[in-house]
């Protein structure tokens, strides 16, 4: 089939006196099939009904009292309409028409400015892991039924391969369901969903309500669309498309819409389209209403996990949804309890003669590191890969419980106080243990060790004065000691869910729990309560995620989440 040439376009669009502009648009430049790809919507039968009715809508027909002629929700009462996005080589039109109608509602509805992911509502949702075609009104049902996640949960491109692949079963990219821990964290769906399609109704919900999603019927020449009003001008049908519909304009007889084809197509990716063309209101448009977003993040617990345990517990997290937590008990042995996404387990004896409580920490998904001070005052360490070890001698002379701490693969690094006193480092580097290296300080404390990023360590310690005290690793050597004030009743804990941040835990001067945190500055301290018989151990599985852990008065374990 001979390819439409802008340029002969053109000329069509000057002879017919047409109120639009062509140019080679990237999709313009696209083979048949190619085009085709971009377009993903599978007319339900009613559509179907109404397309073959013939139906004819009265443009010239009065609006309803109070309904503006006018309307455009970039601009009504602030933007209220999202970026443009780019669906890609995938048939997934429907899935973001219908998202950045959501985000638009969430905006005017609770004035929140959302990112949310169509690789959720398209591959993870009932329509399945394919870039085939959907219809507007079961993409609707299933953002009420199982809402959506953020793009920063589930990134668009993440459904693919990296580079993607042919899926030959539709000759599109090939998607896969991939899993959103945590989806109750960014998790927004909606109440209500309905379908519009007399024109007075349609014109009258946008001005009362906001943008809908409307399906139409697309043409080779609308590939080419560079400004103005679209009208059919030339070349085959290629399928049905899905965008959002955020106005119009009665001065120009036309809908206002954003499109799904990334900014280099259109208007920076947005288009008018002249009223009647194209089935463009002829096909039921789609509302979605009562925007539900998360509940913001707080404070959770105290929970009682039981045990009887003689020592500070340590927490770790090696992967989504995941807890291990080890601390002393009554005969001296490591006790061992872990979350497993659904359910507490344990507690699990795993020996020991311990003078200390334990520490642990993760360097990959199924490996535990657990690390304690024996009776002759030397670190002992025992590790899960799959089954536990026996004991490993470490040496050293240590006068606290251990702190360990992975900035990656095959990394670990382990911090205790000194029979001197001073914080003291002994470290794996994949091949052999390096140390032990004294870092000096007068302690009053076992230590507590984070890392935000590859070579990065931060150690907090009590002080003889029982302030806070803080000294980092950057990759060129140990800065100093950094007083963080406050007062510090017992041993601290910290761990970072992220680049350049940090939470820190520790008792208070009346045994509360108090927590302090570096996000580009420090704040707090912030009282949580409780009634604390030791330091405190923490861990976090994913961002904005927090699991603390204290023996209470009752020598039992107690937890106290963040999310």
């Amino acid at each position: 089939m001979a390819k439409l040439e802008t340029s002969a376009l053109t000329v069509a669009l000057k002879q017919t006196n047409a109120k639009w502009i062509a140019r080679d648009t990237p999709q313009s430049q696209f083979s048949d099939e190619d085009k085709s790809a971009l377009l993903g919507v599978i007319f339900t039968p009613s559509d179907i009904a109404l397309r073959e009715s013939g139906i004819k809508h009265d443009f010239s027909a009065p609006l309803p009292a109070g309904v503006a002629t006018e309307l455009d929700w970039r601009n009504n009462n602030g933007n209220h309409v999202t970026a443009v996005t780019d669906q890609k080589y995938c048939g997934s039109c429907v899935s973001f028409g219908c998202t950045a109608v959501v985000e638009s509602m969430a905006s005017i509805e609770l004035g929140q400015l959302l990112d949310l992911s169509e690789a959720d509502s398209h591959f993870n949702s009932s329509h399945g892991p394919s870039c085939a075609g959907w219809d507007t009104d079961s993409c609707m049902a299933q953002l009420q039924a199982r809402g959506e996640v953020s793009e920063g949960a589930l990134g668009y491109m993440s459904a693919f391969d990296n580079p993607p692949v042919i899926d030959p079963a539709t000759s599109l990219w090939k998607a896969y369901v991939r899993p959103t821990p945590n989806r109750a964290s960014t998790q927004v769906s909606i109440t209500s969903h309905g379908l519009i399609t007399d024109l007075a109704a349609r014109k009258q919900y946008l001005n009362d309500h906001g943008p809908m999603a409307a399906c139409f019927d697309v043409y080779d020449d609308f590939y080419h669309y560079s400004s103005g009003v679209y009208t059919y001008q030339s070349g085959t049908l290629r399928g049905g498309h899905c965008v959002e519909v955020i106005g119009y304009s009665d001065s120009e007889q036309c809908w206002i819409a954003k499109n799904s084809w990334g900014t280099g197509w259109g208007m920076a990716g947005f288009f008018k389209i002249g009223y009647g063309q194209c089935n463009f209101d002829t096909y039921a448009w789609a509302t979605a209403q009562g925007i539900i977003v998360p509940a913001a993040p707080s404070w959770h617990g105290w929970e009682g996990l039981g045990g009887t345990i003689t020592s500070k517990p340590s927490a770790v997290s090696w992967g989504a949804n995941r807890i291990d937590v080890v601390a002393r008990g009554t005969d001296s042995a490591m006790w061992h309890r872990w979350w497993d996404g659904s359910a507490w387990n344990g507690w699990e004896s795993l020996g020991g003669s311990c003078q200390s409580g334990p520490a642990i920490c993760s360097w990959g998904s199924g490996r535990l590191d657990t690390f304690v001070v024996g009776t002759d005052h030397q670190l002992y360490h025992k590790w899960f890969n799959g089954t536990w070890s026996g004991w490993e001698a470490l040496g050293g002379m240590l006068s606290s419980d251990p702190a360990a701490v992975s900035w990656g693969p095959n990394r670990i690094d382990v911090f205790a106080r000194g029979m001197d006193s001073a914080m003291w480092h002994l470290w794996w580097d994949g091949t052999h243990w390096g140390g032990w290296e004294s870092l000096g300080g007068v302690l009053d404390s076992a230590p507590a060790a984070a890392s935000w990023s590859a070579n990065r360590l931060d150690t907090f310690v009590k002080g003889t004065d029982s302030q806070l005290y803080h000294q980092w690793w950057a990759g060129a050597g140990w800065s100093g000691w950094e007083n963080l004030g406050g007062y510090v009743g017992g041993d601290p804990a910290a761990v970072s869910w992220g680049p350049n941040r940090i939470d820190i835990f520790y008792p208070g001067s009346t045994f509360a729990m108090m927590h302090k945190w570096w996000d580009n500055a420090w704040s707090g301290e912030e009282n949580l309560g409780g009634t604390l018989s030791s330091g405190v151990g923490v861990s976090s599985w994913a961002s904005g995620r927090l699991d603390c852990f204290v023996e209470g008065t009752d020598s039992s374990m107690y937890h106290k989440w963040w999310a």
